[in-house]
């Protein structure tokens, strides 16, 4: 997907990508430019015409995360080595990172590709920063990442969210159960996540996949009905994040044969995990369901034995 640039003010500016890396908000302003979030690793290199187009000649001397996940980091080494920029990650986000090993950012498990990174110093909540001429502080959005953070600026009420609240949903939220209260912890600090939003009532949401929006109770009664449902069934949650991972693989691979999705479904750790621990099936009979139901919601397209997915990366 080409990107769509949303310019939000002369200092502002929204690169928004498709699903397979995250939008990136580039700030600029007389001291310093800033930009939250980086895209896929193996997009590194339409991530720094994008963002190099954006700033116009002008460097780039901060990259902030609004957490580690594969589609939100993964262009921080290609940044920081084309820019040579301070890089700033959510303090709980350290130990995904050191040591860097094959598992970090949960790569071997869910299959996603990243590079290791160097970076400079971490935010907590509560942190503040300045950039694009305004204040900026740091909330706590647990849920979809358990330590990830939001920036929200008071003077416009422009709220930068990262995965936990776009127009039509969020990133996924684990199935665990706590045995002991019969709750679903991610899911319970998700929905707190989704009400601290509301409380701080903000004008304008930059989501990290989507445009930009401003129907903010919409998108809360849309996150907290979908989590509310997966609190109450753990496999439909599971199927969700199954359909998720599968279809942010076939981005990243372009495609796959039908004949190898069983196989494939064996060889990546999460579908075991989800197939054991939630679904009841094996990875065959998971294969057979997957394609049907990505295919009848159009997200998939199977063709002489070939499935890709329906949207661009």
């Amino acid at each position: 997907m080409l990107p769509i640039v949303h310019t939000l003010s002369p200092e502002l500016t929204v690169i928004e990508r498709g699903w397979l890396n995250c939008n990136q908000i580039v700030m600029t302003g007389p001291d310093r430019n800033a930009l939250i979030d980086s895209g896929y690793g193996r997009h590194a290199d339409a991530t720094l015409a994008a963002v190099g187009k954006v700033l116009a000649g002008k460097t780039l001397h901060w990259l902030i995360n609004t957490h580690c996940h594969s589609d939100h980091m993964g262009g921080n080494r290609a940044l920081r080595e084309h820019y040579r920029c301070r890089v700033t990650i959510p303090a709980g986000e350290v130990a995904h990172i050191v040591p860097w090993t094959e598992q970090s950012c949960w790569s071997l498990q869910m299959d996603q590709y990243a590079e290791e990174f160097a970076f400079d110093d971490t935010f907590r909540a509560g942190d503040e920063f300045q950039a694009a001429g305004l204040a900026w502080r740091a909330i706590a959005a647990p849920g979809h990442d358990m330590n990830a953070l939001m920036y929200y600026n008071e003077e416009t009420r422009i709220l930068i969210t990262g995965d936990a609240l776009w127009q039509r949903g969020m990133g996924f939220v684990w199935p665990q159960v706590d045995a002991a209260g019969g709750r679903n912890p991610c899911i319970d600090t998700a929905l707190a996540t989704l009400d601290a939003i509301a409380g701080l009532a903000p004008r304008l949401i930059v989501p990290g996949h989507g445009a930009p929006f401003t129907e903010l109770h919409a998108a809360l009664d849309h996150a907290r009905s979908r989590l509310q449902a997966f609190a109450r069934d753990p496999a439909k949650n599971a199927r969700h994040i199954v359909k998720s991972l599968f279809v942010f693989s076939l981005l990243d691979k372009g495609s796959m044969p039908v004949s190898g999705v069983p196989a494939y479904l064996r060889a990546v750790p999460v579908y075991g995990e989800m197939c054991r621990d939630y679904l009841n099936v094996d990875e065959s009979s998971l294969a057979e369901t997957l394609l049907k139901e990505l295919g009848l919601a159009n997200a998939v397209r199977v063709e002489n034995g070939i499935v890709t997915p329906t949207m661009r990366a």
